[in-house]
């Protein structure tokens, strides 16, 4: 329950402080879906590279957990 809670709190922040300056969410808005391709692959391929097969097992295990 903490992390949607803190997920949210991110949220908030992040994009009220973009409008808060300014920003216009129709640009964040169009953009979203190729910057989440961009963004999460080179997460997800960052993550790969950088730990051992255990780890990555391990961590979709523990994933839920954040949700919980």
């Amino acid at each position: 329950m903490l992390g949607i809670i803190g997920i949210i709190v991110i949220f908030v922040m992040v994009f009220g402080g973009y409008i808060e300056a300014g920003g216009k969410m129709e640009i964040i808005l169009e953009a979203l879906p190729h910057e989440m391709i961009v963004i999460g692959g080179a997460t997800v391929g960052s993550f790969l590279i950088g730990n051992s097969m255990s780890t990555v097992k391990q961590t979709a295990k523990d994933l839920g957990k954040v949700f919980k």
